[in-house]
């Protein structure tokens, strides 16, 4: 089964590290692989797990028919935690933040509602970071006497497996 990797880079202004917390729901913009339909803001909640039909053993997070199909799509959220990492301050690239494996449908759109995790400059972490009126979080770090700030728009992208390992690791060599 294909899979694709949402690769994201948020805008931050001091915060030193952004992630999607364990049991985020997904929002998605979905699109027919074999078809021209669409489906706009479907929900993918890594805890709702549903068999899927005709395939043994098979779950997944979201099963979807579209018209004129034989089977039924789906989605499954995959945790890869040797690709998948959060984003800091220092990145100057998209990264990897999450991976879905997927029949009969591609993600073509991500929409950040939220919540989300941040870090402080003094290391406190932010754990309710959203975007639920469609503004920028906004909050002041006593600790650090800073202003933090992630934008509501969030540069993304899905690519294949294949070519988030590549990414990854030609960000690994320009590290060295």
């Amino acid at each position: 089964m294909p899979t694709f990797v949402l690769m994201a880079m948020a805008e931050l202004e001091g915060c030193t590290k952004f992630w999607v917390p364990e049991g985020h729901v997904w929002h998605f913009d979905l699109k027919q692989a074999a078809g021209p339909e669409t489906r706009a803001g479907v929900e993918v909640d890594p805890d709702d797990e549903e068999e899927v039909p005709n395939a043994k053993g098979a779950t997944a997070n979201l099963l979807l028919k579209f018209p004129g199909d034989k089977h039924a799509s789906y989605m499954k959220y995959l945790p890869m935690p040797a690709l998948t990492r959060a984003q800091t301050a220092a990145d100057t690239e998209m990264v990897p933040i999450a991976a879905f494996e997927c029949r009969g449908l591609e993600p073509v759109r991500w929409t950040p509602t939220g919540p989300y995790c941040v870090e402080s400059e003094a290391g406190v972490v932010y754990d309710e970071v959203g975007f639920k009126d469609d503004e920028d979080w906004c909050e002041y770090d006593e600790k650090s006497e800073t202003s933090l700030v992630v934008s509501k728009t969030i540069a993304h992208e899905f690519v294949s497996l294949v070519e988030a390992e590549r990414r990854v690791k030609r960000m690994m060599q320009l590290k060295k």
